[in-house]
């Protein structure tokens, strides 16, 4: 395998690790897949380092369960890495998120990711330096579904 392959292969692993501890509930774990600096931005929040991160999906996950998602699945599709010279990489994904009840909500991962110098196993050598979830649309009924304007 290439260098170039290594880096996609491992920055891959990383994004569909944060889907796994996500849906597994791990949020620990979750939350340790970010940089020390790394933001967490969904869309006019934004969350800095793992401890900011992990109150985060604490309070999503209390809001999932209020509103009888539970248990829910990301579905990851449309996977582009694109390597940096700076040893960094760039990537885009698509996601649904589907719960109780069926599709929820979708849209997309902008990232930038980096080496991690600490041997995470769950992010394969990888961190999040900064993760923009977009949010593109929600499906009707959606308790996640910004208010009607």
């Amino acid at each position: 395998m290439n260098a170039l392959d290594e880096v996609r292969v491992g920055v891959t692993s990383l994004m569909t690790a944060y889907q796994y501890l996500a849906d597994t509930g791990k949020i620990d774990r979750l939350a340790a897949l970010f940089a020390p600096d790394g933001v967490l931005e969904i869309g006019a929040e934004r969350f800095t380092g793992p401890t900011e991160t992990l109150g985060m999906f604490t309070r999503a996950g209390g809001q999932f369960a209020d509103a009888d998602f539970l248990p829910a699945r990301h579905h990851l599709s449309s996977i582009h890495v694109e390597p940096q010279p700076d040893g960094s990489a760039k990537t885009y994904a698509c996601f649904q998120f589907i719960g109780t009840r069926g599709l929820d909500h979708w849209g997309t991962y902008r990232d930038i990711v980096v080496p991690s110098t600490d041997g995470n196993v769950d992010g394969a050598g990888w961190r999040f330096l900064h993760r923009r979830v977009i949010t593109e649309g929600f499906a009707p009924g959606s308790h996640l579904a910004p208010p009607a304007t």
